[in-house]
């Protein structure tokens, strides 16, 4: 914050510890730093709060039993969006959101830079993120890239990279530098570090799935499933094949005809699982990847399923 003051005022702005604040009783303490703010010749009280259980009328309220009289008393935000500033200048109140807004009309500054939407966290990442965050699973340590390349690389629109991301930088795993006209997406961290850090955000995969009778092409779509699962483990497979397809691939396909699997008694059909996004763009080995493949499996609860998975995901070489 510092760095903001001197750089954007001029002035040699400091903070001290302010010792005082120490004896405030608990709720005046409670979620709040207190400190000395020197800017020029005038001492203020910084009060750094945290806006989302911040309440206005209540701090003017406990104003009047600070003893703060004889200093002007200034609130620091991490964010703030357009109706909790407009409040805050209402009621006059001096307030600073570093690298954003300086407020403090008893020096006659008032600065806005321009405002960018805070994006709430996501709690489950979109296909979209889900794809792009696999791909930096995957690359080695260290690797970035283009929005418009990651666009290219995965047949998504620019929009679509562009929200992803900031799905994603939201959660704090990518961050995005710009260079030039270019926006560079780097990942927080790499391989098995970057998974656990994402997991309690990813998704199943999985949209759909039924019984289909076999078709030709279906021999390119890759192995999905318990299936899939069988060439990781010791598991033994079931005898119906099952594949996985994007849901944009499965709707340019005429004429499949589903099966009522208990009905059938020839194997002439396959188990097809409809997926959110490509399973074709991570595909390793003609089947599917082990993240998705872990995650599509999530919510069968099967003992052998579940040591398999577990199993799978302990042998994997990150």
């Amino acid at each position: 914050m510092l760095d903001y003051l001197n750089q954007t005022l001029g002035l040699n702005a400091k903070i001290s510890p302010w010792a005082e604040a120490e004896r405030f009783p608990l709720y005046l303490r409670n979620g709040r730093k207190y400190s000395l703010l020197h800017i020029g010749e005038t001492e203020c009280v910084l009060i750094e709060a945290d806006e989302n259980s911040f309440s206005l009328p209540a701090f003017c309220k406990q104003m009047a039993k600070l003893p703060v009289q004889s200093r002007q008393t200034v609130l620091c935000f991490k964010h703030l969006d357009s109706r909790q500033r407009k409040a805050l200048i209402e009621a006059r109140v001096p307030f600073i959101v570093p690298s954003s807004q300086i407020y403090l009309p008893f020096l006659g500054i008032v600065l806005q830079e321009r405002m960018k939407s805070v994006r709430a966290a996501p709690k489950k990442l979109s296909a979209a993120a889900q794809l792009i965050l696999l791909h930096f699973i995957y690359e080695p340590a260290g690797w970035s890239a283009r929005k418009v390349d990651l666009a290219k690389r995965l047949s998504l629109s620019a929009m679509n990279v562009t929200r992803a991301v900031q799905e994603l930088e939201a959660l704090e795993l990518v961050t995005v530098e710009r260079t030039g006209r270019s926006d560079h997406v780097s990942a927080v961290s790499a391989g098995k570090s970057l998974y656990e850090k994402a997991l309690p955000y990813m998704i199943d995969p999985v949209q759909k799935r039924l019984y289909v009778r076999k078709r030709p092409e279906f021999a390119g779509f890759p192995m999905a499933g318990e299936y899939a699962l069988a060439t990781h483990s010791i598991l033994n497979g079931p005898s119906i094949e099952c594949k996985a397809v994007s849901r944009k691939e499965y709707k340019s396909l005429e004429g499949i005809e589903e099966i009522d699997s208990a009905w059938s008694c020839g194997q002439d059909y396959i188990l097809l699982e409809i997926w959110k996004y490509d399973p074709k763009l991570l595909a390793v080995y003609q089947g599917v990847d082990v993240i998705s493949l872990a995650l599509s499996l999530q919510g069968i609860k099967d003992e052998r399923v579940e040591q398999a998975v577990e199993e799978m995901m302990e042998g994997y070489k990150w």
